[in-house]
């Protein structure tokens, strides 16, 4: 089947938690001003959450697993504390989206289903996380095309794609913008689609500092050695790394079979392990918490601007506590 196949890429074919996601099942929404039961359910394709809405015109609605930042057990929420009963805290539970789309807060029929929901919903994206840098970049990009595609037809006309670009955050001069279309339009259809969308991507947001640095240090027939990359690791990190760090490294990041078996590194490697935590600037040593985090949270000064605080424009969008959570 192919719900399976799709199942097996992210590693849980078989798993209990996400065939209950792909069956679905009915879930009380809970919002200020009412709460009504609608079907929610994984659609096969592993990576997109359909749920029913009320809506005239937007019957069947659908998120992205990418879009999830995380998952809340229990009465978190400021919509949950507010709007339900203690006694339904173990049924309760809140999706966290990423950027400025409002939480999603939610009540399973029994305590079981809710454990279901967040446990499956967990592993969705914790395996999302898992994926390589390649795999991450085209489902990304395919999710922000998706959004764009107003007719729907999975191809990308100069306006479309203007709006594409604004998805991805990315300001561009037009004139510039119609130059690399016109060299992505191979077919000269007019319009953009599958592999040509990303190549579109991969010129935009070419990163030619990666490619100096790569340069620098690849010496070991135009890739990095073992040795060239702890010598990477020790210049420009600064770190206190040795041979097995850097051993190890490559076995973690490097995407290329035939390279990882000479202990090598290819480019699409390097910028793996850049993009990961490890090839972070930020001091390690610094991450833990030492402050008594234990105090109400007005006992602490919080370091603001006066937007930090809304959820949407700062003309007439709603304000919440949860803008400081997230």
């Amino acid at each position: 089947m192919e719900s399976n196949s799709k199942a097996g890429k992210h590693g849980l074919e078989g798993d209990v938690d996400l065939q209950f996601l792909l069956e679905g099942g009915e879930l009380m929404k809970i919002k200020s001003s009412w709460k009504n039961n609608r079907f929610y359910k994984l659609q096969d394709d592993c990576e997109t959450i359909w749920h029913e809405s009320h809506r005239i015109f937007k019957r069947k609605q659908t998120f992205s697993i990418d879009e999830i930042d995380s998952v809340r057990k229990g009465r978190q929420s400021e919509g949950l504390q507010k709007h339900t009963e203690a006694h339904v805290e173990d049924r309760c539970f809140s999706i966290i989206f990423k950027g400025r789309r409002r939480t999603l807060d939610l009540v399973a029929a029994s305590v079981e289903e809710a454990r279901q929901w967040v446990n499956g919903l967990e592993k969705l994206t914790s395996n999302r996380r898992k994926l390589n840098r390649q795999q991450t970049s085209e489902h990304w990009i395919f999710n922000c095309m998706r959004k764009a595609d107003k007719n729907k037809d999975n191809m990308m006309n100069l306006k479309e794609l203007k709006h594409f670009l604004r998805q991805i955050n990315i300001e561009v001069d037009e004139t510039y913008a119609k130059m690399l279309f016109a060299k992505c339009d191979t077919s000269n259809s007019g319009t953009l689609e599958g592999a040509e969308i990303k190549q579109f991507y991969d010129l935009l947001t070419h990163r030619e500092e990666i490619d100096v640095i790569y340069r620098k240090y690849a010496s070991t027939g135009g890739q990095m050695s073992v040795k060239d990359l702890l010598n990477f690791l020790l210049n420009e990190q600064r770190e206190s790394a040795t041979l097995e760090d850097a051993v190890r490294l490559i076995e973690k990041y490097e995407l290329d079979d035939s390279a990882k078996q000479i202990n090598h590194m290819t480019k699409d490697g390097f910028l793996m392990y850049l993009q990961q935590e490890e090839g972070s600037i930020f001091n390690p040593a610094h991450k833990e918490v030492f402050q008594d985090m234990s105090q109400p949270i007005n006992h602490y000064f919080i370091s603001s601007s006066h937007n930090t605080y809304l959820m949407e424009d700062q003309l007439k969008g709603p304000s919440s506590t949860e803008a400081y959570i997230k």
